[in-house]
């Protein structure tokens, strides 16, 4: 295939679209800001040596897209079931746990079923599915038992949103997917994000002949006669060929800066990771908390992770010090020991995390007349802000061009308008 693949943004979407391009035949070309791969899903390597993820991020199996990108760079078998049999949530208001099914096929048994279950919430659950009228996750289920021990979980890890602003729209696409038998199976990395899904990624793309240019923040894009001409990077410009196509997968705050004159979300909400490094079990184990500070924790090998989402208003001040008592439970839940004493922790708190998925929010990319260019990324569909919504976004942007640039071909006109 003729016409090159200018991918701006290395993060998931960017990625998946690049892989699209690239096994399609394309010259592909992709530039990241940072000097690494990855974006917001990241492996982090402080100076001392610790290695963690910069925040805890799962998959379930009705993650199609996903699941379907990594079994395409050969990453899907690095991603593990930690909890096959249900997942543990402990209260963190009274230390008790009980193991919780994510689908309700699974509550048939009743040792599977949240706290606070109740018949009736499978008809509350059935309608929140359906594409109704919009309102707060919080004000649709508030006569249900399961309002704090399973929606509003979900809906926060889900939406990063809190519940009482949380789109009930937004979580009704993830309830449909969970409804279906099978989709609800929990995987997270065996080792992280780095090495099990960002690396192998970046291995897949030098297989099939793209390439990577790190530290290449793109400035500024210049279009003419509705087509992008040229990319502005801090080492120089890159022409960009009539026949060629490009990505910006970047977050809504970037495309922003770039099209100031198109209408992006504005409103973010922030996801704070505190790692403790610490002895935990030889395989990865994640634990639900609810009624604390925290949703999850994850305990691999050589540290334990906890994430704290809709962070935004989060007082960081002795934030190890709070959180410590729910990971010690967490701890003593999978019958690992846990001192009384936090040990030390590194905080990563990510200011703009994903967007907010609160009511009334926009949802879809911004239109442009704009013909080579196309955005990608976790923002812009029906989807909640996550790994797969990164990946569809990215691999639908790849395909999509693909085949609208064997449509249109025609020269581009010299008059430039700089964006």
């Amino acid at each position: 295939m003729s016409g090159a693949a200018h991918i701006v943004g290395g993060g998931v979407a960017g990625l998946a679209a690049a892989y699209e391009t690239a096994v399609a035949g394309r010259r592909t070309v992709v530039y990241e800001a940072a000097p690494q791969l990855g974006g917001r899903c990241r492996t982090v390597v402080g100076p001392d040596g610790f290695s963690h993820d910069n925040g805890t991020h799962a998959l379930l199996s009705c993650n199609t897209a996903a699941t379907g990108f990594l079994k395409a760079i050969g990453a899907l078998g690095d991603w593990v079931e930690p909890e096959p049999d249900g997942l543990p949530m402990v209260d963190a208001r009274t230390g008790t746990a009980r193991c919780v099914g994510l689908s309700p096929f699974s509550w048939l048994d009743p040792n599977r079923r949240p706290a606070g279950f109740a018949a009736a919430d499978l008809v509350r659950l059935a309608a929140a599915a359906l594409p109704l009228r919009d309102r707060p996750v919080a004000a649709r289920f508030a006569a249900s038992g399961l309002a704090g021990t399973f929606v509003d979980p979900l809906a926060v890890a889900v939406l990063n949103t809190r519940s009482e602003m949380a789109s009930s729209r937004r979580l009704g696409h993830v309830l449909r997917r969970l409804a279906r038998p099978g989709a609800a199976r929990l995987m997270i990395p065996r080792r992280g994000l780095g090495p099990d899904m960002i690396e192998p990624a970046e291995r897949a793309l030098g297989r099939h002949g793209a390439t990577i240019a790190f530290n290449a923040r793109l400035r500024a894009l210049a279009v003419a006669d509705e087509r992008v001409v040229r990319l502005d990077f801090g080492f120089g410009s890159v022409a960009v060929a009539p026949e060629d196509m490009v990505i910006l997968a970047l977050p809504p705050h970037e495309v922003s800066r770039l099209m100031p004159e198109l209408a992006t979300p504005a409103a973010f909400e922030s996801i704070a990771g505190v790692h403790f490094a610490l002895r935990g079990p030889a395989a990865p184990r994640l634990v639900g908390i609810t009624g604390g500070l925290s949703q999850w924790v994850a305990l691999r090998e050589a540290c334990a992770s906890v994430t704290i989402s809709a962070a935004s208003d989060l007082d960081r001040a002795d934030l190890a010090d709070r959180v410590w008592p729910e990971v010690r439970a967490a701890r003593l839940c999978v019958g690992l020991d846990a001192s009384e004493a936090a040990p030390d922790a590194r905080v990563l708190i990510e200011r703009r995390a994903t967007i907010r998925h609160a009511v009334g929010d926009p949802i879809g990319f911004p239109r442009t007349r704009v013909e080579n260019l196309v955005f990608a990324g976790d923002w812009g569909g029906p989807l909640p802000a996550t790994i797969e919504a990164a990946v569809a976004s990215g691999r639908a942007a790849g395909r999509r061009r693909i085949h609208a640039s064997r449509r249109s071909k025609r020269p581009s006109a010299l008059r430039e308008a700089a964006i």
